[in-house]
């Protein structure tokens, strides 16, 4: 795995795949701006791995639905979804906010 690397995974359940493109881009976008500070601190650490693996679903009112589990160097943060949001844009975003305030304290 190449340094300052996160490896990502990921599934998708009803969600379009057009919709499932976006996803992948706005996490990318996420890692490499909101969290950009906080990972290299991590990769201070020699041998550091972070990995991040999500669940997108769609559910039967038509609303998106996630889990996100993000391992920081063994330190493990996540993310549910309390309620559907009905653009999976917001709830990506929302999701890295949390991981970001997470990772701040």
């Amino acid at each position: 795995m190449a340094d300052n690397q996160v490896e990502v995974s990921y599934s998708f359940y009803n969600v379009p795949g057009y919709k499932q493109s976006r996803i992948k881009n706005i996490v990318d976008k996420n890692i490499e701006g909101k969290l950009d500070a906080y990972l290299k601190k991590v990769y201070t650490k020699k041998d550091a791995e972070v990995r991040l693996n999500y669940k997108i679903q769609k559910n039967k009112q038509g609303r998106y639905e996630a889990k996100f589990l993000f391992d920081c160097d063994g330190e493990v943060f996540t993310y549910s979804s309390k309620v559907g949001f009905k653009y999976v844009e917001d709830l990506v975003n929302h999701a890295f906010k949390h991981f970001k305030e997470s990772l701040s304290k």
